[in-house]
């Protein structure tokens, strides 16, 4: 037997590991996409386009007979609609005005009386030869008779059966039976015989067209009972002609009608194909009919049955995907689109609007929720018309109280919760703009509505930091609803007389404000995972100390959970003083020392037993373990799948700082010898951002002021002046946009915070707690 080996199944670690990197691939391929600006603005131009379509979504552009209407459809212009019900009437009637056409052979009467005349000379012939060249009886009868067939039948074309020769030859083939014969078929050529006399007949009433086909004349005929029907007619007739011949017996005139029948063929025919080219020439000749559609006029009404003239007519008035008018309004919704993709890239690019977690990709990124919104925002139209028409009497089959009920402030709702106030307030200006083109009835009334809705939507989230923001948001962007509802229906005359629809528009307007909250709250999640954005909602929730990874630094690194816990603070309240994001501030706080987890005993804050186990490194070591633990930070943020401006807290907070301590104390220890400074200074990168900056001056701020002996005004100010003066003169913000306001202003939030932390109190009576345990055991021992 072959010696087999069995493979080990892999570790359930390598597997993990390896799903983790094919997300991190995939991960890392769709960001690359969202920096492809042209490629957004592609799909935006296209999807837009596609949806922006001249009288709405092509998600129904055509209406079929019998449907429900889902709006009134009112004619946008005059306009002739084809009317193909009259118009196949008239071609109908004009092919039965063209008579069938039969052909009248003249020439068969000749060809028949030729041949008879065949028939009878050669037996005449073949009866002399006979007697001539053959003595009597030597021949039977039988031989006779074949070769008289074989005779015949070399001169002539007419059928010729045994008995019919046998009776031919009796009468010697005489001249005065081929005269009767040839005048009987001639007679009933001449009158005409017919193939199918039941369907000549029917032509009765209006006659046929008869074309002689030797003349090519033609002329009406409508006496059409007089042409005889083959063969069962045919049969008839030379029953009675014959049957009158005296001297015959009857099996021999049944031999002759038969010989007649089988010979004489239909000498007038119907030309189908001849009739079928001119029907159609007559139908093709007709001109179209049209009926006149006027501009206002009302074609279908919402909630009625759609007839097949009302179908034709909206479907050609108002759809037009071929007209000159449907390629102009499609050309001008693209132009509208660049305009709209050209003033978020200025926004972006030149003014940098955008607040939140900012770089290449948020240009793609805000075009393509815009896509989303549109397409989400169409369909959400079509199915408030469809609810409107399900409902007969008002105000339930309003559809502009519907209409109100989509959340449009959800696209400014999810923007300024990923990317800030300012890029809302843009996006939330070019969606007004491009949601009132889907509104074929009141465009104007459509964007002022989603402008308010999205303005009460960044007020609201910009003025409320708790949880529940979104919920709030969304009910002040359904009051805001139903104060815009009120006010555009005073624009409407015919709304002023209606009060209950006016109602039904408001409360319409506050369920959609409620919607925004409930699609925002389903959205954001997904808009994080797609764009990997990071949201004060998922900051707040990473906020919480009750996490895993923060419990973990809670009870095996607490001196450094209680730094984070400070630095927090103190770089929330920097942040809320110059107007930055105080939400990542503090989580990103909270989180920029988790490194130290790994190994928390080498950090002074975590030291219990009074032993630094600095003392026994070299500086060099010390520097290295010491900088290790924001490389370790980060390692340990990507296993916890932490977002980007977590890591980004991890890795800036100590920017490329120095570490003065071990440096001075390598310098010490060279003996002169020079030192390399890189290896004393943190990777990096620097503070990107103003975020980053005020949580680098909190590490900094904290971690000295510990070392305050005696913590007042002055000495607080003057510490935190100086930290915050040598991180500017070692050039840590040079990539942040910090001004030398905010740097006063974030002074100042610090001083206030660190002078709370370290205020004064009264002496506790009794009590005296800088005694130390010793003192406290003298005294009881002299008390006693």
């Amino acid at each position: 037997m072959a010696n087999t080996t069995k493979q080990p199944n892999p570790a359930p670690g390598a597997l993990a590991a390896g799903g983790q990197k094919i997300r991190r691939r995939v991960a890392e391929g769709w960001r690359r996409l969202l920096y492809l600006d042209w490629l957004w603005v592609a799909l935006l131009v296209v999807v837009g386009g596609w949806v922006l379509l001249p009288d709405g979504s092509s998600l129904s552009q055509q209406v079929e007979a019998g449907e429900i209407a889902t709006r009134d459809y009112t004619a946008p212009r005059d306009d002739l609609v084809l009317d193909e019900e009259l118009t196949q009437g008239k071609r109908q009637r004009e092919q039965e005005a063209v008579l069938p056409v039969y052909d009248l052979d003249t020439a068969a009467a000749l060809n028949h009386e030729e041949q008879l005349t065949r028939l009878f000379s050669s037996g005449r012939l073949f009866l002399e030869d006979l007697r001539e060249s053959v003595q009597p009886g030597r021949l039977q009868e039988g031989e006779i008779e074949e070769a008289l067939l074989s005779a015949v039948g070399a001169a002539t074309s007419l059928k010729l059966a045994p008995e019919t020769a046998r009776l031919l030859k009796a009468r010697e083939f005489a001249a005065d039976l081929e005269d009767r014969l040839r005048a009987l078929v001639q007679s009933l050529l001449r009158t005409g015989v017919v193939a199918n006399k039941t369907v000549l007949l029917e032509n009765r009433l209006h006659g046929v067209t008869l074309r002689n086909l030797q003349t090519l004349e033609e002329r009406l005929q409508f006496d059409l009972f007089g042409y005889r029907g083959h063969p069962d007619e045919v049969q008839r007739v030379l029953e009675t002609e014959i049957g009158q011949w005296p001297g015959w017996a009857p099996a021999q005139r049944r031999v002759l009608v038969a010989f007649l029948v089988a010979n004489i063929s239909p000498n007038v025919s119907l030309n189908l194909s001849e009739t079928t080219i001119r029907r159609e020439a007559a139908a093709t000749a007709v001109e179209p009919v049209y009926s006149k559609v006027l501009k206002g006029q009302v074609m279908a009404r919402s909630g009625d049955t759609i007839s097949t003239a009302a179908a034709r007519a909206i479907n050609t008035v108002m759809v037009r995907d071929n007209s000159w008018g449907s390629w102009v309004q499609a050309l001008g919704n693209i132009v509208l689109l660049g305009l709209v993709a050209l003033g978020l890239w200025h926004g972006l690019k030149r003014t940098r609007l955008a607040e939140g977690h900012v770089d290449g990709s948020t240009f793609g990124g805000l075009l393509l929720l815009l896509v989303l919104a549109l397409v989400a925002t169409q369909v959400a139209l079509s199915v408030g018309d469809a609810f409107a028409a399900s409902f007969d009497s008002g105000p339930f089959n309003s559809q502009r109280a519907y209409r109100y009920a989509v959340p449009y402030a959800g696209l400014a709702l999810v923007v300024s919760l990923v990317y800030g106030r300012g890029a809302a307030l843009l996006v939330a200006l070019c969606f007004s703009v491009l949601a009132g083109r889907l509104d074929a009835e009141d465009p104007m009334a459509t964007s002022i509505f989603v402008i308010a809705g999205s303005l009460a939507a960044i007020y609201a989230l910009d003025r409320l930091k708790q949880r529940v923001a979104v919920t709030r948001a969304g009910l002040l962007v359904g009051l805001t609803g139903m104060v815009a509802a009120v006010m555009l229906a005073t624009f409407d005359d015919s709304l002023l007389e209606a009060p209950m629809t006016v109602g039904y528009h408001a409360l319409c307007a506050l369920i959609g404000g409620i919607l925004v909250a409930a699609a925002t709250g389903f959205t954001v999640p997904v808009v994080e995972s797609l764009l990997g954005a990071t949201t004060d909602i998922k900051l707040i929730e990473l906020s919480d100390t009750n996490l895993p990874l923060l419990r973990r630094v809670a009870f095996e690194a607490p001196g450094t959970f209680q730094h984070s816990l400070m630095v927090a603070n103190l770089a929330k309240e920097g942040c809320e003083a110059i107007g930055a994001n105080p939400v990542l501030a503090y989580t990103g706080g909270l989180y920029h020392d988790i490194g130290k987890v790994i190994r928390p005993a080498y950090f002074v804050e975590n030291l219990r037993d009074g032993e630094n186990r600095h003392d026994r490194l070299a500086p060099s070591m010390s520097s290295l373990i010491v900088i290790s633990h924001v490389r370790d930070g980060v390692d340990l943020a990507r296993q916890h799948r932490l977002p980007q401006p977590i890591l980004d807290a991890i890795e800036q907070h100590h920017g490329t700082r120095k570490l003065s301590f071990f440096y001075d104390r390598a310098r010490e220890q060279s003996r002169g010898e020079p030192v390399d400074e890189h290896k004393y200074r943190y990777p990096g990168p620097k503070p990107q951002n103003k975020v980053m900056g005020v949580l680098m001056f909190a590490d900094a701020v904290e971690a000295a002021s510990r070392t305050l002996r005696e913590p007042n005004a002055a000495t607080i100010r003057g510490l935190v002046k100086r930290l915050i003066d040598d991180c500017v003169h070692d050039d840590q913000l040079d990539e942040t946009d910090l001004t030398l306001a905010d740097l006063r202003r974030v002074s100042e939030a610090f001083e206030r915070v660190l002078l709370t932390i370290y205020h004064k109190r009264i002496d506790y009576p009794g009590y005296d707690f800088n005694v130390t345990r010793r003192d406290r055991l003298r005294v009881v021992e002299s008390s006693g």
